[in-house]
């Protein structure tokens, strides 16, 4: 008979929460006044507007969309819709808002904190555009894919 040896090796594995993402703010173009043909409002992720043909009210606050990601020991790639997003007023006129950005376009989350991102996008205003208050008929997504 042969000598033998034998070794055994205990299997083990930590299982952590899945990402989440919360959203913190809608997103904000302010108040416009739209007077000199067709323009439109940029909004950056710093929150800061470039409009073109496009008067800003100063009773309106601008805001960029931001979202909450808490996870641990994760990598994702962020990931923001790419189709234009119709909003309506009370008398059923609309604009568009399309553009969307991210500041961020991969998370590393290596402890159990938090982070932000912030998503702007650009609003697309009519020359002479009917007054009201728009709102989205439905809203954009944002996503966290594993890397």
């Amino acid at each position: 008979m042969k000598a033998q040896a034998t070794a055994y090796a205990n299997i083990y594995a930590t299982v952590v929460a899945p990402a989440a993402m919360i959203k913190e703010m809608d997103m904000s173009a302010g108040e416009i006044i739209a007077t000199r043909g067709a323009s439109s409002n940029a909004l950056s992720v710093q929150n800061i507007n470039s409009a073109e043909n496009v008067d800003l009210s100063k009773n309106g606050k601008t805001t960029v969309a931001a979202f909450q990601v808490t996870g641990k020991n994760n990598t994702y790639a962020v990931t923001v819709q790419n189709q234009p997003v119709v909003l309506v007023n009370e008398s059923a006129n609309s604009v568009t808002v399309n553009n969307f950005t991210s500041e961020t376009a991969m998370i590393s989350n290596t402890d159990n904190g938090a982070q932000r991102i912030s998503v702007s996008a650009n609003l697309n205003v009519s020359k002479n555009q009917p007054t009201g208050y728009y709102n989205s008929t439905a809203p954009f997504n944002v996503t966290l894919n594993y890397n």
